[in-house]
């Protein structure tokens, strides 16, 4: 029977496993079973297969044998077994080992040690449940059975398996036994605590043992051991030469033993060992379960888990603990129940709230049916309702602590618990004017906590002067999906169950915030209220359920230093609540705003897409291309050794049949320069120069400078063009006649992302698609293009020279010479199809940096041409081009 969970843990921790196989089912060792299989062979074969395939399907690492009680009339039957076993593991290098009962004739000791690797000598159980009341393992006779062992076992093969556990006899008045059941240590100690058992350390046995009597007047015997006794039976092992301990059983112990348990234990080794372990036992020795009080459902914790004081005495000679003195033992959790009486009494709780849908409705209702209500407040939801918290106070309702963000308090650190607190008070007084001293702890809200971690909350709260209001009838209103009728039928079987128990069950759990809603709620509260007030139950406060005022558990902030620290927290608070609704209000409005520029750019973008369609650029020159404009490519570079000299033979691919290429090194610190001239000296349309390093606006107009073209291309030398992207773009300027005589000044390309290759870049492609050139498509109907980009645009030559070329005092040089050509009203259009990849940041470090150029880049264009904004004389860039470049 393997835990697969514990087998997990063990395999990560990489320890050697060897599982027991025990003859022992439930609880009962069946020595029929095993005989059955030792006489026979076939079966015998059987269960060694069995064995040898399980340790092989799970990785272990050898077998323990623990067969008890059995039958066989010669020690030869099982010794033959062990010796099959042992053969066929050995050959597979896998351990063996076997228990065996101490002063037991059953063994043949000697021939088993021969085929095991190991003998467990079991020393418990000197007295047990099938006896009268005795030590567990007395010291003489775990002594006298390795002695009697020794006479036949190897030391370096045999184990003692120590006693970790202890035994409860119950006794008749004849002092005879009635029962008897194995317990744990913390047991032990739980009974002793529980029933003032004196525990009483055998400095003979080294055992202990108590006396009790219990609720109907039984006499109980309890023997056990602890971690004194298992490290005096440590010494007397490795003084004797053993090959280990083993312990029996894990989970019933004394946990202190794990302090020394890897320790070498002999008396060389010990000269140092800090014997004040055994001084001390920690509360988690019990069990958490707290122990209650009185009758209600508000809670106070009267004592938290203590530790026990022991007073061990050491044997310097012998290095043992000769005595030890339990002058105090650990206690648990201790809390106090109070309340009203008066089953006829019910108090409405709401939790998590305020919320703006629900609790307007509750209050409503509770108006209506002037009936009070306690709302345990939510801080952050209490902030952001601030006239809501005031309406629940205005109205008469009491209002508790609920935390501020509804954390789990057992499972938080105490400061992070209590700025929970103190924050939702500091708010509730600065709202209301007064303090509160009702909480309840959210996820714990049982007026009866069965586990020690569940009253963490109710302590740190009662440290803060809060008196812990708890709940006896819970109708789960918060579970989703669950029906008004149900939450009802649940508030009256709880308060039936209740008073069937005679208890008084007064305060009722409901929730008007959280969840998927709480229409449910609002729908089942009158149910309720209507159902118990046809029956004579009264709706009250908590208050009145204490025998307090309202002003008890709700004092008002007295007017002193701090007050007037509490108004301008009450200022802080409210100008926070009016700021989140004022941003969620502009939030919600420029969404809408967005959407609807969205749908004007798709309409124009259309509009611009359909006459692009009509229109039907062509070629304006022949076939033979003679009379075809001459095109200067400039490509300005800086540092692009890597990039260069692929650039430029992406270029010579273009089906355009009359250009240019024009490359510009700008003082590069590289080997650009020297790379594209060697490249390229035999090529005639590719002239190359170089100057010193003044930015990209500089580099470009030192290429226009060398042109003689009508038409110029400026691109990045990162970039890779189309072969049709060049002729795409010039077919735009034309013998076209534009309205008003305008003359294209500039093209602007479509670049998309080349380098995808990873997250960053994806939606860098898509935003490419979608914002720029999709943006640059509606703007071109409105002739409002702000940007020809630098890595792929047309100009015409008079026309930049009109504008003033290109400028350095802004870092986008692109944004700010098409801005410059609207003003010298030229038209700034656009081809999709002329096509451009380039390589976009890869790392989130260049991407910021690229984003900041090109943002502050553009926002200087803005104000160096402010004097543009919303003018009469140029519309389109006045009051469409710039207002945008402003949002």
């Amino acid at each position: 029977d393997i835990d697969q969970k514990a087998l997990d843990i063990m395999n990560k921790a990489g320890v050697k496993i060897v599982p027991m196989l025990s003859n022992n089912i439930n609880a009962v060792f069946r020595g029929d079973v095993v005989h059955r299989i030792l006489e026979d062979p076939k079966k015998r074969e059987r269960l060694i297969q069995d064995i040898l395939h399980t340790l092989d399907g799970l990785k272990l690492d050898g077998i323990n044998i623990d067969f008890e009680e059995l039958q066989e009339k010669k020690n030869e039957v099982l010794v033959n077994f062990q010796q099959e076993l042992y053969q066929k593991m050995h050959n597979r290098g896998l351990l063996v080992s076997q228990d065996v009962i101490p002063f037991n004739q059953d063994y043949n000791f000697s021939e088993l040690s021969k085929y095991n690797d190991y003998i467990v000598v079991m020393a418990y159980d000197q007295y047990s449940e099938g006896t009268q009341p005795g030590p567990i393992c007395h010291q003489k006779w775990i002594e006298g059975a390795i002695d009697d062992a020794a006479r036949k076992i190897p030391s370096n093969k045999m184990i003692l398996a120590l006693a970790g556990f202890g035994y409860n006899w119950k006794m008749d008045d004849n002092n005879k036994v009635i029962s008897a059941e194995s317990i744990s240590y913390q047991d032990a100690l739980t009974l002793a605590l529980s029933f003032d058992g004196k525990i009483i350390f055998d400095n003979d046995s080294y055992n202990l043992h108590f006396s009790y009597d219990d609720d109907n007047g039984a006499t109980h015997q309890v023997q056990f051991t602890d971690a004194a006794t298992t490290f005096n039976s440590m010494r007397f092992a490795v003084e004797s030469g053993l090959s280990g301990v083993a312990l029996w059983r894990l989970g019933s112990e004394d946990s202190r033993m794990w302090d020394f348990y890897d320790h070498d234990m002999s008396k060389e080794s010990l000269k140092n060992f800090d014997f004040h372990l055994f001084s001390t036992v920690k509360s988690f020795s019990l069990d958490e379960t707290p122990a209650y009080s009185g009758e209600g459902e508000v809670l106070d914790v009267i004592g938290g888990p203590t530790s026990g004081k022991i007073r061990p005495e050491l044997d310097t000679s012998e290095l043992l603990i000769s005595e030890e003195r339990y002058d105090s033992l650990p206690s648990k959790w201790v809390a106090r129940k109070y309340g009203t009486k008066d089953k006829k009494k019910l108090v409405l709780t709401f939790d998590d709230g305020p919320d703006p849908v629900y609790t307007p409705q509750i209050l409503d209702i509770l108006n209506r049916e002037k009936v009070p209500g306690a709302f345990f407040l939510v801080g952050i939801n209490a902030e952001n309702n601030i006239p809501l918290v005031k309406r629940i106070y205005n109205e008469g309702h009491e209002i508790g602590n609920h935390t501020f963000t509804h954390p789990n308090i057992a499972k938080v650190s105490r400061k992070r618990a209590v700025i929970e607190m103190d924050a939702t008070r500091l708010l509730i007084e600065c709202i209301t004017g007064h303090s509160t001293i009702l909480f309840r702890a959210p996820y714990n809200a049982d007026f009866e906590p069965q586990k020690a971690e569940e009253l963490i909350p109710v302590a740190i709260a009662r440290q803060k002067n809060y008196l812990d209001i708890g709940e006896s009838i819970d109708p789960l209103d918060w579970v989703p999906g669950t029906p008004a009728d149900s939450i009802v039928a649940r508030v009256i079987r709880r308060k039936a169950e209740m008073t069937s128990e005679n208890l008084s069950g007064n305060i009722i759990l409901l929730h008007d915030a959280g969840g998927d809603g709480r229409a449910a709620t609002v729908e089942a509260l009158p149910q309720i209220i209507h159902y118990f007030k046809e029956r004579g139950y009264t709706f009250t406060t908590i208050a009145d359920l204490l025998g307090k005022t309202k002003e008890d558990l709700m004092p008002s902030v007295p007017r002193g230093s701090g007050y007037y620290l509490l108004q301008l927290n009450y200022f802080v608070a409210v100008t926070a609540y009016l700021s989140s609704h004022l941003l969620a209000s502009l939030f919600i409005l420029f969404i809408i705003l967005s959407l609807l520029r969205i749908l004007f750019m798709a309409v124009i973008a259309s509009k611009q897409h359909r006459w692009e369609k009509d229109f039907g650029l062509k070629p304006f020159w022949s076939a033979g291309a003679g009379d075809a404009p001459l095109v200067s490519i400039i490509v300005p570079a800086f540092n692009e050794e890597v990039n260069a000299v692929s650039s430029v033979q992406n270029l010579l691919m273009t089906d355009y049949p009359r250009y240019e290429i024009i490359f510009v090194d700008d003082g590069s610190r590289d080997d650009t320069y020297r790379r594209v001239i060697q490249a390229f000296k035999n090529y005639p349309q590719v002239r190359v120069f170089t100057k010193p390093n003044g930015g990209k606006a500089s580099a470009l107009n030192y290429g226009i400078m060398q042109s003689s073209a009508e038409f110029l291309i400026c691109i990045d030398a990162d970039t890779k063009l189309l072969p049709d992207a060049i002729s795409k773009l010039v077919m735009h300027f034309g013998p076209i006649e534009y309205p008003n005589g305008k003359k294209v000044g500039a093209v602007a390309g479509n670049v998309k992302v080349g380098n995808k290759v990873n997250l960053l870049t994806r939606w860098q492609s898509i935003e490419y698609i979608s914002s720029q050139n999709f943006d640059r498509k509606a703007f071109a109907y409105v002739n409002a293009i702000t940007v020809v980009p630098g890595a792929i645009g047309a100009f015409r030559k008079a026309a930049i020279e009109e504008a003033g070329g290109f400028t350095t005092d802004t870092l986008a040089e692109d944004c700010d010479l098409t801005i410059r050509l609207l003003r010298c009203n030229y038209l700034v259009q656009n081809e999709a199809a002329a096509i451009a990849l380039t390589e976009s940041p890869e790392t989130l470090k260049m991407f910021i940096k690229q984003r900041f150029r090109w943002s502050f880049g553009v926002l200087q264009t803005f104000w160096k041409n402010r004097d543009m904004l919303f003018s009469t004389s140029n519309p389109s860039l006045g009051w469409i081009a710039l207002p945008n470049i402003l949002l």
